[in-house]
């Protein structure tokens, strides 16, 4: 393509925004989704079958971030491609870790609903069947990307891009819509009458994160379906410059989402960024926190304790009378019975805890 001089300068101001743009999205996505994965995989109580979707996702967010946000918009801004035979990964890896978001974000909210719709035929998110959906949906996602990738190494064919173009829509936006809508749906319906905080709490941060998913991707997919076309070509390339970058940029909100909707990500994020001026988070108070409810149950039984031999320590002594009038003499056993007593008890208890 030929630029006149102010064509020139608009270009160069295209590419250094570009640029900025996109390698802070994938150092966002790259740094955000690794602490996600940090937090689940290091701390115990986030091992359960909810979080494994979580890291799953994360994961695949991360693949995104690596190697489709860090090369694929240099070709959309040149339509040159730079990388050689890594054209075939970043093809495969455009797929398969969207297709993995999306039918993740679909498995959770099934299974919401059922914790919703029927709490108490519902049966907990195990880590055995966790492990087996996300093994189905990668397989699945990787029978739907290895066309595309093969299709990354032979000449270009319109007609065979289109209907994949097609395909793609309903697999990656429009089934997964149609799904999310109807359990949301039944969630919404079932809502008035079970109010289960922890299952609402799951239920608001998916929602979320289902509605930046499909918000971010849908201007990607009407222009891919309807095949938008511009008088200027220039003008067409940085608009799809825009709209790449805001399906792409959906690789980075979930970090910010599960900060926003859970105590515990909020946790592990500050303590990982604890060195930077305005976050302030002592290792006392992060290994004192919910990432180690064990620890922190023991402080406060601790804590309980030393209260009461304090209570117990600061109470007065009466002296009681009898029927004549008369107070007893204190003698030796009786002012010892006050110092030997569920106090040095208590001590032994704390120390064992």
């Amino acid at each position: 393509l030929k630029y006149s001089k102010n064509g020139r300068k608009i270009f160069r101001e295209v590419q250094i925004s570009a640029c900025v743009m996109f390698v802070t999205l994938m150092a966002a996505a790259v740094i955000g989704n690794a602490v996600v994965m940090w937090i689940i995989y290091k701390h115990k109580v986030m091992h359960h079958g909810f979080n494994y979707f979580l890291f799953n996702m994360a994961f695949a967010d991360l693949l995104i971030a690596v190697f489709n946000v860090g090369t694929s918009w240099t070709f959309n801004l040149y339509h040159d491609w730079w990388y050689g035979d890594i054209c075939v990964l970043t093809s495969f890896f455009g797929i398969a870790p969207t297709t993995v978001s999306v039918f993740s974000m679909m498995a959770l909210s099934w299974d919401r609903c059922q914790a919703v719709v029927r709490p108490l035929r519902k049966r907990p998110l195990s880590r055995r069947r966790s492990l087996i959906t996300i093994a189905i949906i990668w397989a699945i996602s990787t029978v739907t990307a290895l066309p595309f990738a093969f299709a990354a190494t032979v000449s270009e064919a319109p007609e065979f891009d289109k209907s994949f173009d097609h395909i793609l829509f309903l697999i990656q936006y429009a089934l997964p819509l149609f799904v999310l809508s109807l359990t949301f749906a039944r969630i919404a319906l079932f809502a008035p009458e079970n109010h289960l905080s922890i299952v609402f709490q799951a239920v608001k941060m998916l929602s979320l994160m289902v509605i930046t998913f499909m918000f971010c991707w849908l201007p990607y997919h009407l222009y891919h379906t309807f095949e938008l076309n511009f008088e200027n070509p220039n003008i067409g390339k940085y608009i799809y410059l825009c709209i790449y970058w805001i399906a792409m940029s959906s690789s980075a909100y979930n970090p910010v989402i599960y900060c926003f909707a859970n105590e515990r990500f909020r946790i592990g994020f500050r303590y990982v960024f604890r060195w930077m001026p305005m976050i302030q988070c002592s290792r006392e108070n992060y290994e004192y926190s919910q990432l180690f409810p064990e620890k922190l149950r023991s402080m406060a039984i601790t804590v309980q304790l030393n209260k009461t031999s304090r209570e117990k320590n600061s109470r007065p002594l009466h002296r009681s009378y009898n029927s004549a009038g008369e107070a007893p003499s204190w003698t030796l056993s009786s002012l010892m019975k006050g110092f030997i007593d569920s106090p040095a008890k208590t001590i032994v208890h704390a120390d064992d805890s």
